[in-house]
């Protein structure tokens, strides 16, 4: 059975869904402990990070069976690119997975400044009702 380490906060219930298909490593603090996460990762295929697991050449150095890494999310900065590429390791970033937010964020987001709703914020606190804003 294929191993997957999980080195950061995942849904655990998403996480316990893998474990019908793989052998899953889930441990949150292999992201503090370098040494650990190096250990859990020389007999893993896959790898799923979030942003704080770096994911550069002395890792792949230590995942020889490693074929690919999972981040949970969209930016790849702690991601070696070119290494993974190099040794065959494909990357797949979690695209669309927050989009309905992000675009409820800058509707919201818009409408509070066009009301201009958000300096009226501290006045509504104070107990005030600045209906002219």
């Amino acid at each position: 059975m294929s191993k997957i380490v999980i080195s950061e906060f995942m849904d655990e219930q998403a996480a316990a869904s893998l474990s019908d298909r793989f052998s899953v490593a889930f441990d949150t603090t292999l992201v503090e402990d370098r040494q650990a996460l190096l250990a859990a990762v020389a007999d893993a295929e896959g790898l799923v990070v979030r942003n704080r697991t770096q994911v550069d050449a002395e890792l792949l150095e230590a995942a020889p069976r490693l074929r690919v890494v999972g981040r949970l999310g969209v930016g790849l900065d702690n991601i070696d690119l070119a290494a993974c590429e190099a040794r065959g390791v494909a990357v797949k970033p979690a695209h669309g997975g927050n989009g309905s937010s992000v675009a409820e964020y800058v509707l919201t987001a818009a409408l509070l400044l066009r009301r201009r709703a958000y300096f009226a914020s501290p006045a509504m606190l104070d107990g005030e009702w600045p209906r002219g804003h």
